[in-house]
């Protein structure tokens, strides 16, 4: 199979509208050529003239365009002049030259050495400004400039200079402010007012500026078009439906993305290959105008004088609805389907077939509008078109009944289409709650699996999909990295790929099978194999970053990126606490499991006997008491036997005292292999040794005693010592129970001993 080419889009906030429309287009472009495209937003090149508390930390977005080498990347486009706004032209430079060293394409902005793809910003400017002076007569206009640090900026500046100049009016610095190309303008707009009271017009040099300016307008009690005219730039979507709709020019961005992606190969063989977009004046009511007149949409569409054609003048209506998206194949079905319902629609009114074939036109003209069509043009154009259709049809009509069935025919076609579009709107909708309904849920979904990592995964990537997400990967670095403003990134060279979604199939993990280099991180073997428009944005918490996440999504879903990567850094952060305190807990349960095992231990051994090994005083009187008082051998009959060496002193005075020690461990050892394991047998001191036994009969201190003397010899006969170990032993038989006295026990025990004593020490004599 071959290989498809992997176009990298280096772009500056993926929210923004400019830049979303961007990203269209370059879908479309790579969708026409069949290849992959791979966004990177960056947000801006850091200024700290622009830090508020809210944007504070989305220096960390800079590092993604790290992400893009030599191996993973073909050909890189990039937004320079929106990402280098907020910093000064040379920095813009320097960055554009410590990029990888593939071929690189700058976008609305040119730079030296670099091939671009710009708007003309002159034609549609000077367009609008001559609509302005010569239609409007006016003499007091203001200007709303973006920040000079953008190219395009600078260029419409220098253009409004020199057209007011050709114009005869002097050009007044005052009467200028900069903006930063966005709605959050206001107050550069209230200042020119302040300065400028009797202004007549004012023009900005963005749509988005135009947007925060019509607030402004409003709050001052000035009517948009009549108090003060107003023009955009740009042509975005919302400036033909907000009130009054926007006079503006048609520098489409999509557009330009979508004829520099189709132009890829052109880039790659020729590195000074670069074109202008024209650009458009479109005539709304912001500037004082009532809605431009229909016969300008005819002659866009060549549909004049239809009544004398003998065919439809389909090409010159794709031009006007499609512009560059009809070059190759990108819009070949929905053309197609768009020439059988204007076939049709024509075949109707000529025929005054209206009642037998009114069904047929609404299921064509339903297809026209379930085909992706929107993607390449606009509400506001395909309105144009078919009302431009309707007046041009009327003409083949002289009867009011047929006039009425016309107007009936269309009132179903216009309806038709305001329902889809309210569909639509309604689906968005839904869409928005659903993505806040995931990231609300994304967070509290790792408490509900307490901590458990895997199945917090599973659970959070298993939504994606029912948000627009075809595919998810998070890659996750081998450690936190701490990156402060000031700092330098140092890009790691692999990460580890921590969970996945595919097709609704999640897989988590784990660090042995998980890593990624840098150069494959488009290429891991979870990745489709059918071509992708993927993301790839940073997963992080203030100064700590953990990763990136990499999302495959189309143009309509691109508004999800930004809230599940935040969610998700969130709940990585929460994991990632969850986890430190489960390592603090664990630890610490270790170091008490040891303190407690050290603790059994120095306790042991402070109830042995050193030298014997087994229990000394302390730990015969602890374990005897609680084997008396335990509830289940209350009533039980216990022996107590309390035995004394014989002859340790002449042992030692005679033998030394190894041989004396040897002999007490005997002592031991004979005790130990007379009673049982679970009996206590113990070194109460010296020479004197004392042990605890439970019998089931009565009477079994004899038999125990006689037990002694037999293993007594045994050992005394494998011994071979010049010596005898042996010892003199007293009993107490005791029945137990709470009331029972140790100490009493061994006084009876030691009186029958010393009974013992006295006998053999009379058989000496």
């Amino acid at each position: 199979m071959k290989r498809r080419i992997k176009i990298g889009l280096l772009i500056d906030d993926i929210d923004s509208s400019f830049t979303q429309q961007t990203c269209r287009g370059a879908e479309l472009g790579a969708i026409n050529i069949d290849a992959n495209l791979y966004i990177f937003p960056m947000k801006y090149l850091d200024s700290r003239d622009f830090l508020d508390d809210h944007s504070r930390f989305e220096y960390q977005y800079n590092m993604i365009c790290r992400f893009i080498t030599e191996k993973n990347i073909d050909i890189l486009y990039v937004l320079m002049g929106n990402i280098g706004c907020r910093t000064e032209y040379e920095k813009q430079i320097e960055f554009l030259n410590n990029l990888p060293d593939i071929p690189i394409v700058t976008l609305y902005t040119s730079f030296d050495g670099y091939p671009s793809v710009t708007f003309n910003n002159k034609t549609g400017l000077e367009g609008l400004l001559d609509h302005l002076f010569d239609k409007h007569d006016v003499k007091k206009i203001g200007y709303v400039s973006g920040p000079l640090t953008n190219g395009d900026a600078v260029e419409r500046l220098q253009v409004f200079k020199e057209t007011i100049e050709n114009k005869g009016i002097t050009y007044d610095e005052n009467k200028v402010v900069y903006g930063n190309f966005e709605a959050a303008c206001e107050d550069v707009v209230e200042d020119l007012l302040d300065r400028n009271p009797d202004l007549e017009a004012v023009v900005f040099a963005n749509d988005l500026m135009a947007l925060g300016g019509y607030n402004v307008f409003k709050r001052r009690g000035m009517i948009i078009g009549k108090d003060i005219l107003v023009t955009g730039f740009d042509n975005a979507p919302f400036s033909s439906s907000i009130i009054p709709s926007l006079t503006t020019i048609d520098a489409n961005p999509a557009n330009l993305a979508f004829r520099a992606v189709t132009q890829t190969y052109k880039f790659l063989k020729d590195p000074e290959f670069k074109f202008e977009i024209e650009t458009f004046f479109i005539n709304r009511e912001s500037c004082g105008c009532e809605y431009s007149e229909i016969t300008t949409y005819e002659l866009e569409m060549d549909l004049r004088s239809v009544f004398d054609k003998k065919d439809l003048p389909y090409a010159g209506i794709f031009e006007y609805l499609f512009g560059e998206y009809s070059l190759g194949k990108a819009t070949t079905v929905i053309e197609d389907h768009l020439k059988d319902f204007l076939g049709s629609l024509f075949d109707v009114v000529k025929n005054k077939d209206f009642k037998k074939r009114r069904k047929h036109i609404k299921e064509l003209f339903s297809i026209v509008i379930q085909d992706p069509i929107l993607s390449y043009t606009t509400t506001e154009k395909i309105f144009n078109m078919l009302m431009v259709t309707q007046r041009q049809t009327s003409r083949f009509l002289d009867s009011d009944k047929d006039m009425m069935d016309l107007s009936e025919l269309f009132s179903m076609i216009y309806r038709t289409f305001t329902m889809y579009n309210s569909q639509m709107l309604e689906k968005k909708q839904e869409h928005i709650m659903n993505i806040s309904e995931m990231v609300n849920r994304m967070t509290s979904e790792i408490f509900v699996y307490d901590g458990n990592t895997e199945e917090a995964y599973q659970s959070m990537f298993t939504q994606f999909g029912k948000i627009g997400i075809a595919s998810a990967y998070m890659l996750s670095f081998k450690d936190i990295i701490k990156h402060y403003r000031c700092d330098e990134w140092i890009q790691p060279q692999s990460l580890n790929l921590k969970a996945y979604e595919v097709e609704g199939v999640v897989g988590v993990l784990s660090m042995e099978d998980a890593e990624v280099s840098i150069n494959d991180i488009f290429e891991n073997q979870f990745l489709p194999e059918h071509r992708v428009t993927m993301v790839l944005t940073p997963l992080y918490s203030f100064e700590e970053v953990y990763g990136v996440l990499l999302c495959e999504v189309n143009y309509s879903n691109l508004d999800c990126i930004t809230p599940i990567s935040i969610q998700l850094s969130s709940a990585l952060k929460s994991l990632i606490l969850i986890e430190k305190q489960r390592m603090v807990q664990r630890e610490l349960e270790n170091n008490l499991k040891r303190i407690e095992e050290s603790n059994n231990a120095l306790d042991e051994l402070s109830k042995s006997d050193e030298l014997t090994g087994i229990y000394n005083r302390r730990g015969f009187i602890e374990n005897a008491e609680k084997a008396i008082k335990d509830k289940k051998n209350h009533g039980k009959t216990a022996l107590v036997f309390y035995s004394d060496m014989d002859n340790l002193k002449k042992i030692n005075d005679v033998y030394g005292h190894d041989d004396g020690d040897f002999a007490l461990k005997e002592i031991a050892n004979i005790l130990l292999d007379t009673f049982r394991s679970s009996d206590i047998v113990s070194r109460f001191g010296g020479d004197e040794f004392v042990c605890f036994a439970l019998v089931k009969i009565e009477g079994k201190g004899p038999e125990i005693k006689q037990r002694m003397e037999i293993i007594t010899e045994n050992h005394n006969a494998l011994a071979r010592k010049p010596y005898t170990v042996d010892m003199s032993t007293g009993y107490c038989e005791f029945e137990c129970r709470d009331d029972v006295d140790i100490y009493k026990i061994l006084d009876m025990a030691d009186q029958m001993l010393y009974e013992e004593k006295k006998k053999k020490k009379i058989i000496e004599e």
